[in-house]
């Protein structure tokens, strides 16, 4: 059974390391050069040196933002925070899921509570980052009803971050 609860202290080590998982996990699909690997790396690195090393600060302490577990039968699976940008819209963010438990609904799941939470909050709309090379990413937020915004292309590599949102 899947179960989502709030963020605790005691959980900062598990969701980076889910985190560098999934996002490793991601990569080795994806990176084709060293610019890409590079690219990619910078990413991961700042997420878990900046609001993944300071939840609580990043996320609980800030109004109008969340942050969640997913557990499976008892045991720590996925991750996912709202983040408030403004007033009208929040960003749906570090969204992982352990390989052991993909295609369960953990992540369903999990943007369900961050969407729910983004609607009770007042939020006009949710925005989610994603890249290329996270097909199945993109798939599954075009099915909950996300619509592109925007594209960024990284210079000298590959990669191209796609902004994604959803009126709420």
């Amino acid at each position: 059974m899947i179960s989502i609860r709030q963020f605790r202290a005691a959980d900062v080590l598990a969701v980076r390391n889910l985190f560098a998982h999934a996002q490793d996990d991601a990569a080795e699909s994806y990176t084709r050069t060293e610019a890409d690997r590079e690219g990619f790396h910078e990413y991961i690195d700042g997420a878990l040196n900046h609001d993944l090393a300071h939840v609580e600060e990043s996320y609980l302490r800030r109004r109008g933002s969340n942050f969640w577990i997913a557990e499976l039968d008892g045991e720590f699976v996925g991750c996912i925070g709202a983040y408030r940008r403004d007033d009208e819209e929040a960003e749906i963010r570090r969204l992982a899921v352990d390989r052991s438990a993909r295609r369960k609904g953990v992540a369903s799941r999990l943007m369900d509570e961050a969407e729910e939470f983004c609607r009770n909050a007042g939020y006009a709309r949710a925005i989610v980052w994603t890249a290329n090379h996270m097909t199945a990413a993109i798939a599954f937020l075009q099915h909950r009803g996300y619509h592109e915004l925007e594209d960024h292309a990284f210079p000298h590599t590959s990669l191209t971050l796609y902004l994604y949102a959803l009126e709420l």
